[in-house]
This record gives structure tokens, C-alpha cells and sequence, in this order.
């Protein structure tokens, strides 16, 4: 971590219950002599070939989320409202599989109505995936669609 987002502050780096073994009394390691610092973007960038601007918004992203201190971090809440987390419409429609795709008769009420579904809450979520057990939150304030969509697939 520290080759990507710096130096370690000091009061974090001793404040664990075996900091000792693993850092001086300055905040230095003690077993590793040299880093090597490569950003984070560079190493989207680099070594998983990503787009000069696709690394720059997942850096955006990524960098607060794995500040050292944790009262920098952002919150949950903070994460889901960042630009890189909801990019915006989606760019492709859903595949239909080629027996399918000959029109909309082919297709039951059912499959039709559970379809219709998972676009409301594809459309009310994002690319957040939610498991079944997963909990409401209290300051939540799901839309109607949103809502009916969720309660149908938990049956």
C-alpha cells in the first residue's frame, strides 16, 4: 500500500499491537529497505492496460477509500454517491438469447413481468449488486418501482 499511496503516517504505523516488529520508531519498515513507488493510476494504466481516463476515475474512486487514516475515509453512503460508481445510462441493452429474440410473444407474462423487474432495479440501483438477505437502511428512500421490484423478487 504504502508503493502506492505513500509514506505511512507515523502515528498509524506505530499505533497497532505489533507496529514494532514491523516498523522503526520513526514509521519506517523495518525489513523492507527500498520501495518502489509506482501510483496507482500508473499501475491501472501500466500493468492492467486501462484507459488514461478510466484509471483517472478509478483512482478517484479507489485513493480515499484506502487512505491510511480512517477518519479520512469516505462513508459507504459517500462511495455510492461518487460519479465512477453511477456513470450514467447503460450503453447496451440486455442480450437475448437467438431463440428469443423473435419478438415478444415468444416470451411467458411471467418471464415478461420478472424482465421488467430487473430493469427497475438495474435502472434504481446501478452496478450495485444486492444480495437477497441483505438488509434495508434506515435513511433509504426507495422509489415506488424500486420497492414493488425488490418485494416481488424476494418471494
Amino acid at each position: 500500500m504504502m508503493e502506492l499511496l505513500g509514506m505511512m503516517p507515523r502515528k498509524i504505523a506505530l499505533g497497532g499491537r505489533y507496529s514494532r516488529d514491523f516498523f522503526n520508531r520513526y514509521g519506517d519498515l523495518r525489513h523492507i529497505r527500498r520501495l518502489r513507488f509506482w501510483s496507482l493510476k500508473k499501475v491501472l494504466i501500466e500493468k492492467y492496460e486501462l484507459s488514461e481516463q478510466v484509471a483517472n476515475d478509478m483512482t478517484n474512486f479507489l485513493v480515499p477509500i484506502l487512505d491510511f487514516v480512517p477518519e479520512k475515509r469516505p462513508t459507504a453512503a459517500q462511495c455510492l454517491l461518487h460519479p465512477w460508481m453511477n456513470p450514467g445510462p447503460r450503453l447496451l441493452e440486455p442480450s437475448i438469447c437467438s431463440s428469443q429474440s423473435q419478438g415478444p410473444d415468444n416470451f411467458s407474462e411471467e418471464k415478461k413481468t420478472e424482465m421488467d423487474e430487473m430493469e427497475a432495479v438495474e435502472v434504481g440501483i446501478g452496478n450495485i449488486a444486492i444480495s437477497a438477505d441483505s438488509k434495508q437502511v434506515k435513511d433509504a428512500q426507495p422509489t415506488s418501482k424500486l420497492s414493488k421490484a425488490a418485494s416481488s423478487s424476494s418471494r
